[in-house]
């Protein structure tokens, strides 16, 4: 009898079973679009996942997968819509974390140039965790390319502490205290960016100027010099040696102030430096006039005045100064007479304008946004925004025309474009990576389809200047610092002498040239 219950019993536990462990897991719609992620099925995955919120619209998990999905597939308006909705419902678990949450989606906010929406989001994230790094980051250098010098040095200060230091991070730290007249915290930052990148051009000149305001001439001549002697940047040169004859003549070493500006003068000649002559000349009147060199003075200003009667106040001093010759050679001097001597001081102090770092260190951002009614809203406004669309209007067969509109298309563009200009290559993108100054590159983390390994690719738009060694040599460590197994330096600009014999040494970095990447392009544009 116990036989005869006992056989349907078990029969009817072992359809349990086979229900719970094996049949439930598969019919689970989530459980189902997890097994077509596994099986890389992931547009079927998609649509798996979409079911489930037609009937469970508030599902945070769901949405934070699904977003995922667009995301990994560089769909970025609709990985946003579903982050924005996690943040909407407002819950949260182990896998679903408010501050990932968050954070990708101001990095998402930040690829589709929404920057007053980053912005926001990442002051969210120092609300919760006040050392978050990628937040910390972004709000320094946003802060600091909108002008909020104090915001920014304060974000800084922090930001140097709690992230591993670059010549990037402690450069701008550098900027931000130099703007809020903490003299001795930016030449402590630009001093420690410059251990990492001693030959930094616009490191060494802004050192320079940091030095020069405290007074310390003969460190910032040294440093200077750095400039004067490596660089291959004429205008770099130009500046460092300008600011060398100011300091020769501030610390009244006439005759070597007088010497450089003349050298500088050679040096506009050779180069064609039309408008930077006409500076030298003005500044060579008043070194002179310091030096005792009456004569030189009126006819440097006059050279200027033939240049350029308009610049400055030149037409003013050459008639001040000859007013001066010529009383000095009348019998009776008259003592109250205007002297060049009295506009000395002034061209000192105005040599160079008290925002002159500011305007040419390049983080300055292109465009003027509202952060301060920001930084008091608690809660950004949801604002999907405009679908990413490829260029428009014919593509073209030419590579040259096709690298013109390349140069000449905006951001959001631009990215698209680099991304299939990147798939292309065979390489598949996994992460879009902060990239400061995004109006000209952008960064991508990506897995190269024939050997499966990560690769670490800039793409670069610039023109009007070779790629030096610097960026070649911060590329190479860039890829250590990822541990990449290998980087693609995708250029539309040709490389120095020196870039190209650095690249010999840099086994990991392969440069992509402007005439391979004009073929790229072909059919793109």
């Amino acid at each position: 009898m116990s036989v005869y219950y006992l056989i349907p019993l078990i029969i009817i536990l072992g359809a349990i079973v086979y229900y719970i462990y094996y049949l439930e897991p598969r019919l689970n719609p989530l459980n189902k679009a997890q097994n077509f992620v596994k099986q890389n099925m992931i547009e079927e995955a998609i649509i798996e996942y979409r079911k489930i919120l037609e009937n469970d619209p508030m599902n945070s998990l769901v949405h934070y997968r699904l977003g995922q999905l667009y995301f990994d597939q560089n769909k970025i308006d609709q990985g946003i819509i579903h982050f924005e909705d996690i943040l909407n419902i407002n819950k949260f678990n182990f896998e679903v974390d408010k501050t990932d949450v968050l954070r990708t989606l101001g990095k998402a906010y930040l690829f589709r140039d929404e920057v007053e929406n980053a912005f926001q989001i990442f002051l969210d994230i120092l609300n919760i965790y006040p050392n978050d790094e990628d937040a910390l980051y972004y709000v320094s250098f946003i802060s600091l390319g909108q002008e909020l010098f104090e915001f920014a040095n304060k974000h800084f200060d922090r930001l140097v502490k709690v992230q591993k230091k670059s010549f990037e991070i402690l450069f701008g730290a550098g900027i931000a205290s130099y703007q809020e007249q903490k003299i001795n915290d930016s030449v402590k930052y630009f001093k420690e960016a410059l251990a990492l990148e001693p030959h930094s051009d616009i490191g060494n000149i802004a050192i320079g100027f940091a030095l020069q305001r405290k007074r310390d001439f003969k460190t910032a001549v040294k440093y200077l010099q750095m400039v004067i002697d490596n660089s291959e940047d004429n205008n770099a040169i130009f500046i460092a040696k300008r600011l060398v004859g100011v300091i020769l003549t501030q610390s009244e070493r006439y005759k070597e102030a007088l010497e450089m500006f003349q050298d500088i003068l050679d040096f506009t000649g050779k180069n064609d430096m039309k408008d930077e002559k006409c500076a030298i000349l003005y500044d060579l009147g008043f070194v002179c006039i310091r030096a005792e060199k009456t004569d030189m003075a009126y006819d440097y200003w006059n050279q200027a005045y033939q240049i350029d009667r308009n610049y400055k106040n030149v037409q003013r001093m050459v008639t001040i100064l000859r007013k001066e010759m010529e009383n000095l050679r009348s019998m009776k001097p008259d003592p109250n007479i205007e002297s060049a001597s009295d506009h000395v001081e002034n061209w000192i102090k105005d040599a160079f304008p008290e925002n002159y770092l500011w305007k040419i260190c390049g983080l300055k951002s292109d465009r003027e946004i509202d952060l301060k009614s920001i930084r008091i809203v608690s809660r950004i406004s949801s604002g999907k925004g405009a679908a990413l669309t490829s260029s428009g209007g014919k593509s073209s067969s030419d590579p040259a025309e096709a690298m013109e509109r390349f140069l000449e298309i905006d951001l959001e563009n631009f990215r698209i474009v680099a991304n299939r200009i990147v798939h292309k290559l065979g390489y598949n993108v996994e992460e879009i990576l902060n990239t400061y100054r995004d109006s000209d590159g952008v960064d991508f983390l990506a897995k190269n389809t024939s050997t499966n390994k990560t690769a670490l690719i800039w793409v670069r738009r610039w023109k009007g200047t070779k790629v030096g060694e610097i960026p070649l040599r911060n590329f190479a460590q860039a890829i250590n610092d990822f541990k990449a197994a290998e980087g693609l330096f995708i250029t539309t600009t040709e490389l120095n002498a020196p870039a190209e014999a650095s690249l010999k040494r840099l086994s990991k970095v392969k440069v992509i040239y402007p005439e391979r990447l004009g073929d790229l392009l072909m059919g793109m544009l």
